[in-house]
C-alpha cells in the first residue's frame, strides 16, 4: 500500500505534547510565558530539583515587594483577598478548558484577571493577544492538598513574567520558587515543580504564550466558568466572534471529538503547530485544531487527520510505524508513545511519569474503529513532501520492534532531546501549561 512518508523529527515534538501547557519558571522576559503546563511527579525529581529553601516562610514575613511584577508571596499577586479562607479577589474569574491537559492526575483550578476596560484581541481567532496587565493563576493539588500555584503576568511593556509558588505547611500562603521544587507525595513518589526551560518549550508554542485559555479550549463543549460564550457576552473579545459554540462532526466512532481535543491540548497547542517558535514546527505534523473550521463540519480535511492517518515515520527507530495506522492501534506510533513512560520514548515527553490510561484507551478505541487502508493511496497525503514510502519500507513491523522502543541513548536519533526538540519524532512533545488545561 502507498503511504505518505514524514520526517522523524515530527515524532519527538508530538511527544512533547503539551504539556499545554504551563511550567513553573523563574521570571521570564519577552517572548516567554505562562500557561497551563503539566506538573506532576518525576522519577528523578529528587536528583534534579530540591525543595525551595524558603518554602517555610510564613505569610506576611516578606510582603515588602508586593508591588513588584513577581512578589515573593502569592498573597501579593492579587488572586486572593483572604488566602487562608481562599476568598478570590473581585474581577478574578475562574475557567476550565473543555479538555484539560494531562498532569498525572493533579486536580487543578484556574483563574484569569483582565484589566478593567480592556479586551482580548482575537483578530486571529487562533492566536489571541492579551492586554497588558493580564494575570493568570493555575493551582495544582495532589493527595488532596495544594502543592503549587503558577502565576503569569503580562507587564506594561507586553512581556510576560512568571513563577510558581509552593504552598507552606499550614496553607496560609505560598512562596515563590523560581528554581522549581521536589515535593514528597503520600505514595513515596515526588511531585515536581517544573523548571523554566521546560515551561519555555511549551509556552513558546503560542505567540502570546498562554496555552489553555484560547478559542478552541473555551468554545468546545465541556468548558466551564469563563468560556467563549461568557467572554463574548461580557464584551471581552474584539472583534466579537460570530459563533461561540465550536464543534466537529463525529466520524461514527463516538471517540473522534474527545481524541482530537486531547491531541489538540496535549500536543498541538504547545509544539505541533505552525507557530515559528513552536518546538515541532519543522515536523509538519499539525495537531492543533483550527478554530475557524469548528463549525460542525467533518474532520476529514483537518490537519490532525491529514498529517497523521496513514502517515509513516521515516526512521528505523520506530520500526516504520504509522503515526496513526487506521484500524490497528498496535501499529500506531501515537499509541505506542502515549501508553508508556521512559526517557526519549514517551508522549508527552515532559512533566509526566504516569500514563493517562483513560484517555489513551479512548484514543486506542478511536483508531481501532477506523476503516483500514484499502491498499490504494492513503486518505492522508502530504502535498508538501511529494514523497511516498515504498511498500517494502512500509511493511508491518514485528512486535519485537515495537516493544523494544528507543533507548534513552537513542533519543537524539529520534529527534528527542532534553529540550523536546525533534525532527520527525515530531510525534513527541511537551506538557500542560499556561493553561493548556
Amino acid at each position: 500500500m502507498m503511504r505518505t512518508a514524514w520526517s522523524l523529527g515530527a515524532v519527538a515534538c508530538l511527544l512533547g505534547l503539551a504539556a499545554f501547557a504551563g511550567c513553573s519558571v523563574s521570571s521570564g522576559g519577552a517572548g516567554q510565558d505562562t500557561g497551563d503546563a503539566g506538573p506532576g511527579p518525576s522519577a528523578d525529581a529528587s536528583e534534579d530539583v530540591q525543595a525551595p529553601e524558603d518554602a517555610t516562610v510564613d505569610a506576611g514575613e516578606d510582603a515588602s515587594d508586593c508591588d513588584s511584577a513577581l512578589p515573593t508571596l502569592l498573597s501579593c499577586t492579587g488572586l486572593y483577598t483572604n488566602v487562608s479562607a481562599q476568598t478570590i479577589a473581585s474581577g478574578v474569574q475562574a475557567y476550565t478548558p473543555a479538555m484539560p491537559l494531562w498532569a498525572d492526575g493533579s486536580d487543578k483550578n484556574r483563574w484569569i484577571l483582565l484589566p478593567s476596560g480592556t479586551t482580548i484581541d482575537r483578530t486571529d481567532p487562533n492566536n489571541w493577544v492579551f492586554p497588558n496587565g493580564t494575570k493568570v493563576w493555575k493551582e495544582f493539588s495532589r493527595d488532596g492538598e495544594r502543592k503549587e500555584t503558577r502565576f503569569f503576568h503580562k507587564q506594561s511593556d507586553g512581556t510576560w513574567v512568571w513563577v510558581s509558588y509552593v504552598w507552606n505547611a499550614d496553607f496560609s500562603d505560598a512562596v515563590a520558587s523560581p528554581s522549581g521544587a521536589a515535593l514528597p507525595l503520600e505514595d513515596g513518589s515526588v511531585y515536581t515543580v517544573p523548571t523554566q526551560s521546560q515551561c519555555t518549550q511549551c509556552h513558546n508554542g503560542r505567540p502570546d504564550h498562554l496555552l489553555g485559555f484560547e478559542e478552541v479550549s473555551l468554545g468546545m463543549a465541556g468548558a466551564t466558568g469563563l468560556t467563549l460564550p461568557q467572554l463574548a457576552s461580557q464584551g471581552l473579545l474584539s472583534p466579537a466572534p460570530t459563533s461561540t459554540s465550536l464543534s466537529v462532526a463525529d466520524d461514527g466512532s463516538g471517540d473522534l471529538v474527545h481524541s482530537l481535543g486531547w491531541l489538540h491540548i496535549n500536543c498541538g497547542v504547545t509544539c505541533h503547530n505552525s507557530n515559528p517558535t513552536a518546538t515541532a514546527t519543522s515536523v509538519s505534523m499539525r495537531l492543533k485544531l483550527d478554530a475557524t473550521q469548528l463549525d460542525g463540519r467533518s474532520a476529514a480535511g483537518m490537519d490532525p487527520i491529514v498529517t497523521t492517518v496513514g502517515v509513516l515515520t521515516t526512521t528505523n527507530l520506530w520500526g516504520h510505524l504509522d503515526r496513526i495506522d487506521p484500524s490497528d492501534p498496535s501499529q500506531s506510533l501515537i499509541i505506542y508513545l502515549t501508553s508508556q513512560r521512559g526517557a526519549g520514548k514517551q508522549m508527552p515527553p515532559l512533566a509526566s511519569v504516569l500514563v493517562d490510561t483513560a484517555d489513551v484507551a479512548i484514543l486506542t478505541d478511536w483508531i481501532s474503529k477506523m476503516a483500514p487502508l484499502d491498499g490504494g493511496e492513503d486518505a492522508a497525503t502530504n502535498e508538501d513532501s511529494g514523497t511516498d514510502a515504498s511498500s517494502e519500507d512500509a511493511g508491518v513491523v514485528d512486535s519485537g520492534a515495537v516493544d523494544a522502543g528507543p533507548d534513552a541513548a537513542s533519543a537524539s536519533d529520534a529527534g528527542v532531546s532534553d529540550a523536546g526538540a525533534s525532527d520527525d519524532a515530531g510525534e513527541v512533545d511537551a506538557g500542560d501549561a499556561g493553561d493548556g488545561g
